[in-house]
C-alpha cells in the first residue's frame, strides 16, 4: 500500500484522535496507530517517536499482535474487574481541543469545560502539561493539540514537574539589541549611496551597493548584508517617492 501520495491534514488528524479518545484507552489507540503505521512500511524508531512509545514497546507490541491476533492490542493487566472500574468511571474522561479559537479542555460528558484563548500560549502550555503529569491527558493529546513533536512535550513536562513555569516555558532569549558591526556611520554610508543613485536613476541592488561600498571600506559588505539593512531601514519603501519628492522639491524652490 503506497501512502505518499495521500495528503495527511494534521487539523483532521487532531480532530479524529481526539473523537478516537473518547472511546479507546490512549494506550490501546497508541498500539493501534503504531502497529498500523508499522504495516505501511514505517521504520520501527519513526514509529516510536510518532506515538510516543519507546522504541522497545513497539516492537514488543507487533511481535505480540502478529502471535495473538487484535486481542494482544489490550494490556495483559486489562481485567474484567479492571473494565469495570472503568466503564464506572466514564464520566472522569479528560479531552482536549481547539474550538472557536480556544484550547477547549472537557471533562466527564463534556458538562465541564475550560476555555484557554489559543494567544495565551504559555497559560495553556502550563494547564495541559499539568494533567499530562497528572496522568490525565495523554501524551498523544497533549503534544497534538500544541502543536510540539512527542519527545518536546515530554520533555517540558518532566521540566515543569521539577520547576517553576516561569524557567520551563517563558522563553527568555533576548535578541541583539544594537549592530555591534554595522554602526551608525556604516548604515549613514548605505542610506547615502542608496538616495543618490535612486535620484540619479541608478541601480540599487544590493549585488550593486555592496560591491561599491567594498571600493572603500574596513569590513567586507555582502549582498546579504546590505539587503538586510536596507529592509530594515525601510530604504526599500522610498524607492519610487524619492525621485518624485525630489523634483517637487526642485519645483518649488
Amino acid at each position: 500500500m503506497n501512502c505518499q501520495d495521500i495528503e495527511f491534514s494534521p487539523d483532521k488528524s487532531r480532530e479524529r484522535i481526539t473523537k478516537a479518545l473518547l472511546v479507546f484507552q490512549p494506550k490501546l489507540l497508541s498500539r493501534i496507530l503504531a502497529f498500523s503505521l508499522y504495516l505501511l512500511g514505517a521504520k520501527r524508531q519513526c514509529v516510536a517517536d510518532l506515538v510516543g512509545m519507546p522504541n522497545e514497546s513497539v516492537k514488543t507490541a507487533v511481535r505480540v499482535v502478529f502471535r495473538d491476533g487484535f486481542p494482544a492490542f489490550r494490556d495483559r493487566r486489562y481485567t474484567k474487574e479492571n473494565k469495570r472500574s472503568t466503564d464506572s468511571s466514564t464520566d472522569l474522561h479528560t479531552s482536549v481541543c481547539c474550538d472557536n479559537n480556544c484550547y477547549v479542555i472537557r471533562f466527564g460528558l463534556m458538562k465541564n469545560e475550560i476555555r484557554i484563548p489559543l494567544e495565551h500560549k504559555i497559560k495553556a502550555r502550563t494547564v495541559l502539561l499539568s494533567l499530562l503529569n497528572a496522568g490525565m491527558l495523554s501524551i498523544t493529546q497533549v503534544a497534538e493539540v500544541l502543536g510540539l513533536s512527542y519527545s518536546h512535550c515530554r520533555e517540558l513536562a518532566e521540566k515543569l514537574s521539577d520547576h517553576d513555569v516561569e524557567e520551563t516555558l517563558v522563553d527568555k532569549r533576548r535578541g541583539q539589541k544594537q549592530d555591534y558591526r554595522i554602526g551608525a556611520e556604516k548604515k549613514a554610508s548605505i542610506i547615502q549611496l542608496f538616495a543618490a543613485r535612486v535620484v540619479t536613476g541608478q541601480h540599487v541592488s544590493g549585488n550593486v551597493l555592496a560591491g561599491i561600498l567594498n571600493e572603500d571600506s574596513d569590513i567586507t559588505w555582502s549582498p546579504r548584508t546590505v539587503r538586510w539593512h536596507m529592509k530594515k531601514l525601510g530604504l526599500n519603501r522610498i524607492k519610487k517617492t524619492l525621485p518624485a519628492l525630489v523634483c517637487a522639491l526642485k519645483k518649488t524652490s
